[in-house]
């Protein structure tokens, strides 16, 4: 039952979340109308709006942080299989040798 109303609160508290990012993105293209052309590492990107290019940027910048923490949490998750694999190999040899006398 806990469970049933913890997802039903995180799904709510992320639906919340990605409705205040999008108003703020949306109010940061807003007010950043102004046209610029980029030029990253010698290439020339269209005219867009600042608000845009931001609003890009900050979107990049997101994926790229949960790409990371993914990778780190995957590698630490790996790392506790392998201790908890060994630590039951381990309690299988103890088990094994209360047995046999």
């Amino acid at each position: 039952m806990f469970a049933r109303i913890y997802r039903w609160f995180r799904r709510l508290f992320i639906l919340v979340w990605l409705l205040l990012v999008c108003a703020i993105a949306g109010w940061i293209a807003w007010a950043n109308a102004d046209l610029i052309s980029v030029n990253l590492f010698a290439i020339q990107f269209p005219k867009l709006s600042i608000g845009f290019y931001l609003c890009f940027t900050f979107a990049f910048g997101i994926l790229l942080g949960w790409f990371g923490t993914l990778i780190l949490a995957n590698t630490k998750l790996l790392a506790r299989k392998r201790e908890l694999n060994k630590a039951k190999k381990e309690v299988d040899k103890l088990r094994a040798a209360q047995l046999s006398p």
